[in-house]
């Protein structure tokens, strides 16, 4: 079994979905029903503002594993009972069949 099918983490996805609000505007927001999946979550980074460490912000690597499809820029997760926001685009590795995965930047504030 190759390292990039191991989990070591469980996490809920929110996926983006599509609504439309009572004006009639069609806008994203993550959904309202999660989604278990196995992942692989590591820390990036965590950095204090200027206002004497009120406000931080932890980034992370997240890997999914055996999920089929790429999660679009409004999905969230839930780790560990806290709620994280997709921040930018996946990092999408096309190699071999075995080595394909994406690797996702989440963010908490």
């Amino acid at each position: 079994m190759s390292l990039l099918h191991r989990a070591t983490d469980v996490v809920t996805l929110f996926p983006e979905e599509v609504t439309i609000d009572s004006d009639g505007n069609t806008f994203t927001r993550p959904g309202a029903v999660g989604v278990v999946a196995r992942a692989v979550v590591q820390p990036i980074s965590s950095t204090e503002d200027a206002d004497g460490g009120f406000q931080t912000t932890t980034k992370l690597r997240l890997r999914l594993v055996g999920y089929p499809e790429l999660l679009g820029a409004q999905s969230a997760v839930e780790w560990q009972g806290k709620r994280y926001a997709i921040d930018g685009e996946p990092l999408v590795y096309n190699g071999s069949r075995r080595t394909a995965h994406a690797v996702y930047t989440i963010v908490r504030s």
